[in-house]
């Protein structure tokens, strides 16, 4: 049987995780400090940068936050997986997320509830 897929523009994403948008996270990845468009447990959406390194290259991610009072260092490993460039932005994939990362993003995906519901 034939595997079959979309090819155009623009085709469903097909993921396991489900990207946030809110809380807008920072993130320091080889240095820069950005903000995300979106993220989940298993990858973020950037801003492309000056010095960005091709797809398929591995980047650590050394810091997250939503804001100055919820802050955590980390060691993650994540990968250039597109680059969008109508969009000038850049996908990356996690590819090891610590534990302090994880727990980070999974309180994170619980504030944005809290937010959700302070601005309806």
């Amino acid at each position: 049987m034939a595997n079959f897929f979309t090819v155009g523009k623009f085709r469903a994403h097909n993921r396991k995780d489900r990207r946030y948008e809110l809380p807008r996270l920072s993130l320091v990845i080889a240095g820069h400090q950005v903000e995300t468009y979106d993220w989940s447990l298993g990858g973020f959406r950037i801003t492309d940068f000056k010095g960005r390194p091709p797809v398929g290259d591995v980047l650590i991610v050394t810091e997250l936050s939503y804001s100055p009072e919820h802050r955590q260092a980390v060691m993650c490993k994540a990968t250039v997986t597109r680059i969008i460039l109508g969009k000038n932005q850049i996908a990356f994939s996690f590819q090891e997320l610590d534990e302090d990362a994880f727990t980070f993003l999974e309180k994170a995906s619980i504030q944005r509830l809290s937010i959700l519901a302070k601005t309806k």
